[in-house]
């Protein structure tokens, strides 16, 4: 059985979910309605199976606290056969378990061969941690594709189980809240291996995860080749200008943990502005980087055994090759829109990588990886594909040539989104087309223009003056700082001790509060919010509606330049 208490403490996503089985304020808390449990069962345990299994348990908070449940036994009996009364083909019933000694209901998975349909209701399929609707054929389909392109099922009847690493498939049983079973019985579990006659039979996945010994994987590129390139072009004969860094090879996760480590000695660090201050910052961020390295391993195509993935490191960008093309329900406009994503060819490896925290959740990866180059500044993630291979190219030459930092700060301090920023820094005052817009932050015509047309109605940008091929925009100036409000001259509490008790009450301010304590309107406290953020008094989280303002290096001198209240 399960250790809840392990699995618990791991957060919830591609494999695992917790659900409550109460609703309402503490003091008041009803059990959920019993229909809605048992749609929500008959869902969930479809889109694991559609996907590649997991855990379904009830009566367990989203932060892991234990609260069971409050229905009658006839009750949580319906609610265990779901899976065998719902689904198409039918599935496992739950067990109860007790855990902490509060009952909970508890739905294993395992990932099946064709596709399950929620009777009525379609064929659900997780995604990260989420739960999308699939046609029955795009699931087969990636079922199919994943048994057809992956060796990682396949059959090693000459390995030993002696070959392989014990100690860390402990570590991944536990994580994975498996942890009372033996190593063998955990790679049973895993499908990566099979008992034949009583005897263990390893999958190659089980090598290629656990190997003690590179040779024991019988692949000879398994590993990753890392290459340091002086200058941004790749030249041969006299003026070759590669290093080559000894091959990497092992087990997967020593591969992946190695790599990281040799790609960070080579990653350089310059003082860049970063958060609003001059800090030395590495030419990449470390997720980003890591991220794609990471994909190239565990997504990457092992029935091509005549290369490896590759990472080269160019003065001005890093390139990270993985063996392979992408799967026919996947391309690079995709990628570029964000999507978040799970198909895999290698189901198995991904899971247990993530089990050891070697590897994010899938799905979520290629956002954050733009989101992460956006906040630094730098250019978003680039992607080339082909029948062979797929490419990352991460971008270290910041977006803007001569940074300012009065006008960084002021554009920081804006209530608008990140791609909206980005491009206030990268034209600076200068003139610009849609098509600029969409080429700096990869996204389409009609995204653009809604982007610019709130710049505009925010007066952070003036409209072009002709409209149709040609048009152009121009980024407005920084505004003149306003005088910073003067104290009250009556007998009452200044307006910045009004906006500093709110601030020690809830930590941060915002617009609302400005208005009130000062008694201006939302246009005004806009501008006055910006230039306090500019001058550091304030610091400015979140965006539009959820914007906050805590206090910056400057806020106590600003709070008490007026006289304290009598």
């Amino acid at each position: 059985m399960l250790d809840l208490i392990s699995l618990n403490q791991q957060p919830e996503g591609q494999y695992s979910e917790r659900k409550s089985l109460w609703h309402g304020p503490a003091n008041n808390r009803k059990v959920r309605d019993r229909k809605e449990v048992r749609d929500q069962i008959a869902e969930y345990v479809a889109a694991f199976a559609n996907a590649d299994g997991g855990v379904l348990v009830l009566g367990v908070e989203d932060d892991g606290a234990v609260t069971g449940h409050g229905y009658p036994p006839d009750a949580v009996e319906l609610m265990l056969t779901v899976p065998t009364q719902r689904l198409n083909p039918p599935m496992a019933a739950g067990v109860r378990v007790d855990c902490q000694g509060k009952e909970v209901l508890v739905f294993e998975v395992d990932a099946t061969e064709q596709a399950v349909m929620v009777v009525g209701n379609g064929f659900p399929r997780r995604v990260d941690d989420k739960v999308m609707s699939e046609s029955e054929e795009a699931i087969n389909a990636i079922k199919q594709r994943s048994r057809v392109e992956s060796i990682e099922r396949q059959q090693v009847p000459d390995a030993s189980i002696d070959s392989l690493d014990e100690d860390r498939i402990r570590r991944a049983a536990k994580a994975a809240g498996l942890g009372h079973l033996e190593p063998a019985d955990y790679l049973y579990e895993r499908h990566l291996a099979d008992y034949r006659s009583g005897k263990l039979v390893l999958r190659k996945g089980a090598l290629l995860l656990f190997a003690k010994r590179a040779r024991d994987i019988d692949h000879p590129n398994a590993g990753v080749r890392i290459f340091r390139v002086d200058g941004t072009v790749r030249l041969t004969g006299a003026a070759h200008n590669v290093q080559a860094l000894p091959r990497i090879e092992g087990s997967l996760p020593d591969v992946i943990e190695r790599t990281y480590g040799a790609v960070n000695g080579l990653i350089r660090k310059s003082t860049r502005l970063h958060d609003l201050f001059f800090r030395e910052v590495p030419e990449y961020p470390t997720f980003a980087w890591q991220e794609a390295i990471v994909n190239a391993i565990a997504h990457r195509d092992y029935r091509n055994q005549g290369n490896c993935v590759e990472v080269w490191i160019f003065d001005d960008r890093m390139e990270i090759v993985s063996p392979g093309a992408l799967p026919e329900t996947v391309d690079v406009e995709m990628l570029r829109r964000r999507e978040p994503i799970h198909i895999s060819r290698n189901p198995l490896l991904t899971r247990v990588l993530s089990e050891l925290a070697l590897m994010r959740e899938q799905g979520e990866g290629i956002p954050r990886m733009f989101a992460e180059m956006e906040q630094s500044w730098l250019p978003l993630p680039t992607f080339k594909a082909d029948e062979s291979r797929f490419t990352v190219i991460l971008g270290n030459e910041p977006i803007f040539e001569t940074p300012d930092p009065e006008w960084l700060r002021y554009v920081h301090s804006l209530p608008i989104s990140y791609r909206q920023r980005r491009s206030l820094v990268a034209f600076g005052y200068k003139k610009f087309s849609n098509g600029d817009y969409q080429q700096l932050n990869q996204v389409n015509r009609d995204t653009a223009y809604r982007d610019l047309k709130e710049l505009v109605d925010l007066g952070y940008v003036t409209a072009p003056a002709k409209t149709g091929r040609g048009a152009e925009y121009q980024v407005n100036p920084m505004p003149k700082a306003k005088p910073i409000p003067p104290p009250a001259t009556n007998d009452g509490p200044s307006p910045r001790h009004v906006l500093a008790s709110q601030m020690t009450a809830a930590g941060w301010i915002s617009n609302a509060d400005y208005r009130q304590a000062f008694a201006v309107d939302s246009e005004a406290a806009s501008a006055e919010l910006a230039s306090l953020t500019a001058h550091e008094v304030l610091v400015r989280e979140g965006q539009r509606r959820w914007t906050r303002y805590r206090p910056g290096p400057g806020w106590d001198a600003w709070v008490y330049a007026a006289q304290s209240p009598p």
